[in-house]
């Protein structure tokens, strides 16, 4: 399964290229596709991640605590707007559940040597109920 994202249209909204944002793109595409062996392959051996409803403190503990998440995911996800440099990557995107509906997600990535260091995650947590 591959996934795909939508860019929908920005006008008057700044995106950027950049490292950190191609990274956090590609680590996404991975994520909504279910390829966890590519998601690990982006993700740092120190990896954090912190959202509303879970905390994971390594790269092992994400991947097996997201994965009854995902497959509420179809594989696709549709970028609102996106920031990024050499070091950070911020997303703004909906991300679509097999039931149809859209959740739309805030995410913030930190990137060093290639690999995301942290990601911190924002969305409404009524719409995952």
């Amino acid at each position: 399964m591959t996934a795909q994202h939508v860019d929908t249209p920005t006008e008057g909204i700044g995106r950027t290229a950049a490292p950190a944002l191609a990274i956090a793109t590609a680590y996404l595409d991975a994520f909504t596709s279910r390829d966890f062996e590519t998601v690990s392959r982006y993700l740092a051996d120190g990896f954090t991640f912190d959202g509303p409803i879970a905390h994971y403190r390594s790269a092992a503990e994400f991947i097996a605590g997201t994965r009854s998440f995902v497959e509420r995911l179809q594989p696709i996800w549709k970028k609102v707007a996106a920031f990024g440099d050499d070091r950070e990557a911020l997303l703004l995107y909906d991300l679509v559940l097999t039931s149809g509906a859209t959740q739309r997600i805030a995410d913030h990535y930190t990137v060093r040597a290639g690999k995301i260091q942290t990601e911190t995650i924002l969305w409404d947590t009524y719409g995952a109920r």
